[in-house]
Order: structure tokens, then C-alpha cells, then sequence
């Protein structure tokens, strides 16, 4: 694996919240950010395909409104039975 040295300006507060963290879960600063970015990445990914699944099963089928009556319709039937 292959690494690239970057530079960031991130607010003082931030920085020593890091530094503590980093301390805590005893890994690097460089580490800790790499760490932070792969999960904000991930997130970022996931919350897409979640997006993108929420857009196709949120489509109508033409079919739906058959299969929900004929699920009532069976469901009222078991009921009726108790």
C-alpha cells in the first residue's frame, strides 16, 4: 500500500480532541484521521445505497394494490376463523 503526505488546518479545540483520542485508542494521529475518513467514506457510501434502495422500493408496481386486497382478504378469513 502506497501512502500520500497531506497537510489539513483543522481548529486548535479539534486538534487537542484528536491528539487525547489518538493517545486513548494508542494510534497514531495519522492513523486516527485515516481511521475518522474510511468511516465518514463508508458512511457516506452506505447512507447512498440506502438512498438509492429506499428510491426503488418506494416505485409503485402494478401489481401492489392486487397483492395487498388479496392479503386483507386472507388475513379477514384467519380472523374470522378465531
Amino acid at each position: 500500500m502506497s501512502y500520500v503526505k497531506t497537510a489539513i488546518s483543522i481548529d486548535e479545540d479539534l486538534f487537542r480532541k484528536a491528539e487525547k483520542l489518538s493517545t486513548q485508542l494508542q494510534v497514531s494521529r495519522s492513523q486516527l484521521f485515516a481511521q475518522a475518513l474510511e468511516y465518514l467514506i463508508d458512511r457516506s457510501e452506505t447512507l447512498e445505497l440506502i438512498q438509492k434502495l429506499n428510491e426503488f422500493y418506494g416505485q409503485k408496481h402494478p401489481d401492489d394494490e392486487a397483492v395487498t386486497k388479496a392479503g386483507k382478504k386472507k388475513m379477514r378469513k384467519i380472523v374470522d376463523k378465531w
